[in-house]
C-alpha cells in the first residue's frame, strides 16, 4: 500500500512594492491621468506609472486621501499651455484655490474654483517670463499640494 503525502502548501505572499522592478526611468506610453491609489498608500498617475516607477503590485481607482495634484508638460514651452488636474477621493467634493507663484512669491495667476470632485484646468502661461514657478492647491477640508515647474 502505497501512502501519498500532499505536498506542503505555503501561502504566497505578494509583496506591495517590488524594489526590484520599480525604474524610475521607465517611460510610461500612456500620458492619460487616470490616478490609481497604490498599496503603499501613494497616488499615481496611472497603471503604468504605479506598477513600472513605482514597482506597486495592487492598486485601486481614485485618490488616495487628501487632494491630488498632476501637471503636464514640465517643462512647459514658450508657447504652451500648463494643462492641471486636480482630484480629490471618490464621492467626495470640495472647493480650491490654485496659485501660480514666482520664486520671489509674486502671484501670476489665483482662480477659486468651486465643488468639484475631478477637474482639468487649462492655463495660458505664455505671457509669463521664462523660469521656475510653483503651482499651490489650497483645499477646503485642509488638503493641500505644491508642484514646481518650468517655463522655457
Amino acid at each position: 500500500m502505497t501512502l501519498l503525502i500532499a505536498p506542503e502548501i505555503k501561502a504566497q505572499f505578494i509583496q506591495c512594492v517590488d524594489s526590484v522592478r520599480a525604474n524610475p526611468l521607465f517611460q510610461c506610453n500612456d500620458p492619460a491621468y487616470i490616478p490609481v491609489c497604490g498599496c503603499n498608500g501613494i497616488t499615481y498617475r496611472n497603471q503604468c506609472v504605479a506598477y513600472n516607477i513605482g514597482g506597486v503590485s495592487n492598486w485601486t481607482s481614485g485618490v488616495c486621501s487628501g487632494i491630488d495634484l498632476d501637471l503636464f508638460p514640465n517643462p512647459i514651452g514658450a508657447n504652451s499651455e500648463l494643462s492641471i488636474n486636480l482630484s480629490f477621493p471618490e464621492f467626495i467634493y470640495g472647493n480650491v484655490t490654485l496659485q501660480i507663484v514666482d520664486l520671489y512669491g509674486k502671484i501670476h495667476e489665483q482662480r477659486f474654483i468651486n465643488n468639484f470632485n475631478r477637474i482639468s484646468i487649462q492655463i495660458d502661461v505664455r505671457p509669463m517670463m521664462s523660469g521656475i514657478y510653483f503651482l499651490i492647491i489650497r483645499a477646503s477640508n485642509g488638503a493641500s499640494a505644491i508642484r514646481m515647474y518650468s517655463k522655457a
